[in-house]
């Protein structure tokens, strides 16, 4: 691009928003003596605004992923979307733990009564976010095997979301952003439940044609909790009392999508993906330029994939080490958060742009920094919402970096 000249004399350099370069032009001073006065003794040298696009200097990038699993993200995205000709979704799993053989008959006695049996159950459901844009969606709880854990996949529970394993219908109203809803099971809605070991575990699923609900979690200390309502013996007197259980494992489970290319990256997701950029900043830049602005450009190869009416955001940061996958992150000054991220709507097919000033600035003052970025997704794992970009042998859609820089300036040619 090409560079834009301005005559230093009695200048003054002004930054406000983005750049804006204004210099005050040569005037005569009446107070100083003739031979003083400008153009006489004005410098001739020019003071240069450089654009440039370096489309060639992203000398490597990785995607590594797995940095947030999904059962340790904290919150459960259950979504479903069937507006593609096929389905694709997300499921939450909860496994509680083991519900007593005895309780307290009373809180201030250390007396324990035998359980004679179950009245009730009652599911606690945390519902933490929703598509406004969505009515009429209902959560579905089914029952699932106990032995559920992080080794299970979407496929292998897939028998269990079915008619014969149905627990319950809840209707999610309307008018609903954050709220527990509360659903009562009949006593016998887990049959296996004494030779399960007293435990319990339930699927969540969500009917609708396209849409998505976010779950509490345990890892978000809001998890869902399994209410047992049973009959205690009392010396020969049964009477009524409660037992809560929390979820010992939770996690949702999504159906496998495409995998990317050789020339695509992934950021997002879940379980959660990073990317990781490797710079080579040309000399004429690094050594002794002043960078005025720096962005990331980034180029989607499909739309943003997620469920539908989610969103995810995006932040660049730097490397404290160039080490791989276990590369340690830099922390982020709180001034510049709110610049580093870009805001992406799933189904957005929009080119991504992420200010990544501060981070080049510093790689022309410390030459010991690692020249690259890890672009990951904040918060992690919590939803199934990816970015999927060019990578830098990708051609058009490899990722780009847009410097404008102001060359050292040498005065009287020396």
């Amino acid at each position: 691009m090409e560079a834009m000249g301005v005559r230093l004399c009695g200048a003054r350099l002004l930054v406000v928003g983005t750049v804006l370069l204004v210099a005050a032009g040569c005037r005569e001073d009446l107070v100083a003596p003739a031979n003083g006065t400008c153009p006489d003794f004005c410098p001739p040298e020019q003071l240069e605004l450089v654009d440039s696009l370096l489309l060639d200097n992203v000398v490597s990038d990785s995607a590594f992923s797995g940095y947030v699993q999904p059962y340790d993200a904290t919150g459960l995205q259950v979504y479903r979307d069937s507006t593609e000709g096929g389905e694709t979704a997300s499921r939450a799993v909860v496994v509680f733990e083991t519900f007593s053989d005895s309780l307290l008959i009373a809180s201030a006695d250390t007396t324990r009564g035998a359980v004679l049996g179950t009245d009730s159950f009652v599911v606690q459901l945390p519902v933490r976010g929703r598509n406004p844009a969505y009515t009429g969606l209902e959560v579905i709880l089914y029952r699932i095997p106990v032995g559920t854990d992080s080794t299970t996949t979407f496929t292998d529970l897939d028998p269990f979301f079915a008619d014969s394993t149905l627990l319950a219908t809840v209707p999610i109203p309307d008018s609903l952003t954050s709220d527990t809803l509360s659903v009562v099971l009949d006593p016998l809605a887990f049959p296996a439940f004494g030779p399960d070991g007293n435990r319990a575990a339930i699927g969540i699923a969500l009917r609708s044609p396209s849409s998505y609900v976010q779950i509490g979690s345990a890892e978000g200390n809001d998890d869902v909790e399994l209410i047992r309502h049973v009959q205690l013996d009392s010396a020969g007197v049964a009477v009524p009392r409660r037992e809560g259980k929390a979820a010992a494992f939770d996690s949702f489970l999504a159906s496998p999508q495409l995998a990317a290319t050789p020339d695509e990256r992934d950021v997002g997701g879940s379980p959660a993906s990073r990317t990781m950029m490797r710079f080579d900043l040309p000399r004429r830049i690094a050594d002794s330029s002043t960078v005025v602005r720096a962005t990331l450009v980034l180029v989607p190869t499909r739309p943003i994939m997620g469920a539908p009416g989610d969103s995810m955001v995006v932040i660049a940061q730097g490397l404290a080490a160039d080490v791989g996958a276990k590369s340690p992150l830099q922390g982020i000054p709180s001034d510049s958060v709110v610049f580093r991220v870009a805001f992406l709507t799933v189904g957005s097919a929009d080119t991504v742009r992420l200010d990544v000033t501060d981070l080049v600035i510093g790689w022309t003052q410390d030459t010991t920094l690692a020249r690259a970025f890890a672009v990951r997704a904040i918060p992690e794992g919590g939803s199934v919402a990816t970015l999927r970009m060019g990578a830098s042998t990708s051609g058009t859609a490899r990722p780009q970096l847009h410097v404008t820089f102001v060359p050292p300036l040498t005065l009287g040619g020396r």
